[in-house]
């Protein structure tokens, strides 16, 4: 394992200077290299290293590069720009999954008879429709510092494009030249130092999660999330009789899932419930799986309190649950500001009962089954850098990954999960060593997050990756 330490601590260092310039580069050109006869990113994420800088008419067609002297080395160089007005421009594509907040940053020259006027515009998809960006007018001249564009902004409607591909061009707006004459055949346009920034977007801590896979823990204990929370149990409660019934394991949406009957008569009085404590965190959001059988509850709401506190509505938290794991579902359904930085209190939220409807259209009875699975509660952390920070003792690669994710830690692993973006968990491994591969064959294209739980009880890792 001692082969690993060093990469481990350049991984440290690099992590940390990302954590705090925030943004990142997505895709880059900086046409240092003129031996690259394709002309592509040199910068940015390795997804997008392949892809080209063009010269091109809304045709199709694409006209032949050059390199010549640009701002600092080289410079992406083109003619042909004759009769271009709203035809011809400078275009590059890219992804970036999870990424948002974008910026671009450009630098643009033509000689006397090449284009004088452009103008900065977007899509998303190759069927998308060019949209222009706010502030998006360039003029050239026959300099590097007239036709700059610093860190201009596009548009939140590119935030968190997925897998699609975000198209950006530079297209000519009118047939002028530099020298203020008509552009030319021969007319020279260059563009260079091509910049996308973006910053990756937020991805939440599991506060606390349960998904029965062990059904031998006879206390019904959180088996994911912060440290803290891992005691805390699941509960059938009874308001009134301040009572809790028993549970049993029975089959869940995929493991197994809590179980408990004598729901009778249990309109705004029984429940279920979870505790946890979040010091710090903050934009707290549920999400959940429930089942009845013919007999069991039907209607039930989603509520919240801190230790001590009233309960209140969660908004948009009524269910209708069915004997299926399809209709009683939760997705990251956010709890009010009021639960934001709860210190040290415990935190509850409980799924009552509003009705006492059973799934079958009659009355719930003692014997009907009300069945939950697949709880997590995630939030952001107060500092906004912590699950950045501890992403540091852990290496995977490569990042984005086709087939293999390599992990690598000086700590022994003791298994790892992977959710995807909507909090549902995809796969889960037992380790048991220090490192591992783990196939990503049969996972669909996107982003996951990884995380990593430590033999040590150590508080585990969260990474995200992008399998292609």
């Amino acid at each position: 394992m001692k082969k690993h330490v060093f990469f481990i601590a350049s991984i440290i260092m690099l992590s940390c200077t990302v954590a705090i310039a925030q943004q990142e580069v997505i895709i880059g050109f900086s046409f240092a290299d003129n031996t690259n006869t394709e002309f592509t990113a040199d910068e940015g994420l390795s997804g997008n290293l392949g892809y080209d800088v063009r010269a091109e008419n809304n045709a199709g067609d694409v006209r032949d590069l050059v390199y010549e002297e640009g701002a600092s080395n080289y410079a992406a160089s083109a003619t042909g720009w004759d009769d271009g007005a709203n035809e011809k421009f400078w275009s590059i594509k890219f992804k970036a999954d999870g990424y948002q907040s974008f910026k671009i940053s450009s630098k643009q020259y033509s000689d006397a008879n090449g284009p004088k006027e452009f103008k900065i515009q977007y899509k998303i998809g190759n069927s998308g429709t060019w949209t222009d960006v706010a502030g998006n007018t360039v003029t050239l001249a026959t300099d590097w510092t007239t036709g700059v564009i610093t860190e201009l902004s596009l548009p939140a409607e590119l935030d968190n494009p997925g897998t699609t591909s975000i198209y950006v061009r530079w297209l000519m707006t009118s047939n002028v030249s530099v020298d203020n004459n008509t552009v030319t055949a021969q007319g020279v346009s260059r563009i260079d130092d091509i910049m996308i920034y973006a910053s990756p977007i937020p991805v939440p801590d599991v506060i606390i999660g349960f998904d029965f896979s062990d059904n031998t823990d006879v206390e019904f204990n959180a088996n994911q999330g912060l440290e803290a929370n891992l005691g805390y149990d699941i509960r059938a409660e009874n308001q009134a009789a301040q009572s809790t019934r028993p549970l049993s394991y029975t089959d869940g949406a995929s493991n197994y899932a809590a179980t408990a009957t004598g729901w009778d008569n249990g309109a705004d009085d029984k429940f279920w419930s979870i505790k946890f404590k979040a010091d710090g965190y903050h934009d707290f959001k549920v999400s959940s799986k429930q089942y009845s059988d013919a007999n069991g509850p039907q209607d039930f709401k989603l509520q919240t309190r801190k230790s001590g506190e009233d309960w209140i509505e969660v908004d948009n938290g009524a269910i209708s649950v069915a004997a299926d794991w399809t209709t009683g579902v939760v997705e990251e359904l956010a709890l009010p500001a009021d639960i934001n930085y709860p210190g040290t209190t415990s935190v509850y939220i409980r799924w009552i009962m509003t009705s006492n409807d059973n799934t079958s259209g009659g009355t719930v009875t003692e014997a009907g089954e009300s069945k939950i699975d697949d709880i997590m509660v995630t939030g952001f952390n107060n500092t906004g850098v912590e699950t950045a920070l501890v992403v540091n003792s852990v290496a995977m690669y490569p990042n984005p990954c086709n087939g293999v994710l390599n992990i690598s830690t000086i700590e022994e692993i003791e298994f790892v999960e992977i959710y995807n973006l909507q909090g549902a968990r995809v796969a889960r491994y037992q380790i048991g060593q220090n490192e591992t591969s783990i196939s990503t064959a049969s996972m669909n294209a996107g982003m996951y997050i990884v995380r990593v739980y430590f033999n040590n009880d150590k508080k585990p890792v969260s990474n995200r990756i992008v399998v292609e």
